[in-house]
């Protein structure tokens, strides 16, 4: 693990800068710009009304001042391409593609839900306490689909590579997730020199290798959802509070202390399956997670059954929740974080202080 690795590093949502400019009311080809409903460090999105199809559609402009040398206008074309052609359910659609002197535009399915963060936040509210986390059911339901979703396009040779709660849209309506923006999203074999200089991913949910800039495949997305759904789980990501490059040394170096322990470690209401479950998709080394979005879909499918009878028949006692936290906020997160080496009272340290720690994947041996 030696190997230096350079820290000039692509931060997806982090990057600090001056208000982008708000083109409400503009006519952009087919569509026109209603209402500004979200905004990146490369541009903004827009709900907006598609008037040759007459139909609301979200409208994505990137402009051209905010890119650098790994995010062309090329590489946002090629993007659009890639995504245009990975047509599924859960993945959201870009209808369209287009080009100003000043900036670029997709043009996308409008979705009516809430990105995983929001979700969460919202359940933090709640005034009952057992109330403030998704249930097991709603969590399995939403790995389910966004596995689904991963095994898809990896059979396609896509790797999304930046998974993480900002990208997860929640339908409340009918359950639904829907996987937004494959940005980042690389084709296997197609290889961008200038990709060799950078890192690509958000700090809090890069895996290992994804941090030492190296290629990629599948099973760097599944590091990421093994993040999005610890977060899940206990209502907050185990991580030190350090600097984004600091994370990055830190999961590049595959060190023990890239979490705090994992969710059983935390709450030991959290069922010890579900923890190790998750733990598989978190281990350091590639090898020892799953093989694939297909073989940990078939193993959640396998514990789904058993996990939903405990919740339903009450037989498990409500997480333990953190209480709210007011210290300092990690930069670029959407979450408060921790101070380091803090954990929510009353719970071990350290991983394993309170029986065995995580599994590394032999209760998961084929599926």
């Amino acid at each position: 693990m030696g190997a230096a690795f350079r820290l000039n590093a692509i931060i997806v949502g982090m990057t600090q800068s001056r208000a982008l400019p708000d083109l409400t009311g503009q006519t952009l080809g087919t569509v026109t710009l209603l209402q500004k409903i979200g905004e990146g460090s490369m541009g903004v999105v827009y709900r907006a009304f598609q008037n040759t199809l007459s139909r609301p559609v979200a409208v994505k402009v990137v402009f051209r001042n905010k890119l650098n040398k790994l995010f062309t206008p090329e590489r946002f074309r090629q993007e659009a391409e890639v995504v245009a052609n990975l047509l599924h359910s859960n993945i959201i659609t870009i209808f369209e593609f287009g080009e100003q002197p000043d900036f670029m535009y997709f043009v996308m399915q409008l979705v009516d839900g809430i990105s995983l963060s929001q979700w969460l936040k919202q359940k933090k509210k709640h005034p009952l306490p057992r109330k403030r986390l998704p249930s097991l059911d709603d969590m399995i339901h939403l790995a389910d689909q966004v596995l689904e979703v991963l095994s898809f396009a990896h059979k396609e040779g896509v790797v999304h590579r930046d998974i993480k709660p900002e990208n997860l849209l929640w339908i409340e309506r009918n359950r639904k997730v829907m996987v937004a923006d494959f940005g980042l999203a690389a084709v296997y074999h197609t290889i961008y020199d200038e990709e060799k200089a950078f890192i690509l991913g958000s700090p809090l949910y890069v895996s290992p290798e994804q941090a030492r800039g190296e290629a990629v495949d599948g099973r760097a997305d599944l590091f990421s959802f093994g993040c999005v759904l610890l977060e899940l789980t206990l209502g907050f990501l185990p991580v030190k509070v350090e600097r984004p490059e600091r994370i990055f040394q830190t999961r590049a170096k595959e060190s023990p202390d890239m979490f705090t322990g994992m969710a059983h470690d935390h709450s030991p209401a959290v069922p010890r399956i579900w923890s190790e479950f998750i733990a598989r998709s978190l281990q350091a080394k590639r090898e020892q997670r799953f093989t694939g979005a297909e073989q940990m879909l078939a193993q959640l499918r396998n514990l789904a059954p058993g996990l939903r009878a405990l919740e339903a028949a009450g037989a498990l006692e409500p997480p333990v929740f953190p209480p709210p936290y007011n210290g300092p906020t990690l930069p670029g997160a959407n979450f408060p974080g921790r101070p380091a080496g803090t954990v929510p009272p009353g719970q071990p340290k350290k991983p394993g202080e309170t029986g065995p720690g995580p599994s590394t994947g032999p209760a998961f041996t084929g599926s």
